[in-house]
């Protein structure tokens, strides 16, 4: 699963750079040797099954059966596993987390990961997180009782 997930974020690497993907992979550092991808993946699919499951069986209203409803809570979602994303990484930054041992001093120095490379990682979630939510309302609408037309 974790592959899968790097897999997956890395299609954006360009966007947030190979260094953070090596820290967020756990390739890059000492103090960091768990891949992140995973709980970040797990953590917006999650996320993104949640509010799925609230706008088709919790609202439900027939007003939002159309695509600018469905268009709401498809936003919303992108913009919570943004706020997620870009707060984990930019945590890890912001404690110093972000070191790699050079060989030829032995001394930690910090990766070349600024805060706008967390920006974009948090972009690349919110990409990723609505590419998910089209994909989990396909499965799941079809047993909504108002809105199984949404977003088609």
């Amino acid at each position: 699963m974790a592959q899968l997930f790097t897999l997956i974020y890395c299609l954006f690497e360009n966007l947030f750079g190979t260094e953070l993907a090596g820290y967020l992979a756990g390739e890059a550092t000492q103090r960091q040797q768990s891949n992140l991808f995973l709980s970040i993946g797990l953590l917006m699919l999650g996320i993104t099954v949640v509010v799925a499951v609230i706008f088709y069986y919790v609202v439900n209203h027939p007003k939002l059966n159309n695509w600018w409803g469905w268009g709401i809570f498809m936003a919303a979602n992108g913009l919570i596993n943004y706020i997620v994303a870009r707060r984990r990484v930019l945590g890890d930054l912001m404690d110093g987390m972000m070191e790699k041992m050079d060989n030829a001093t032995g001394v930690l120095v910090p990766l070349g990961i600024t805060e706008s490379d967390c920006e974009a990682f948090g972009l690349s979630n919110l990409i990723v997180s609505c590419i998910a939510f089209l994909i989990v309302s396909l499965i799941i609408k079809w047993w909504s009782t108002n809105v199984p037309q949404a977003p088609f």
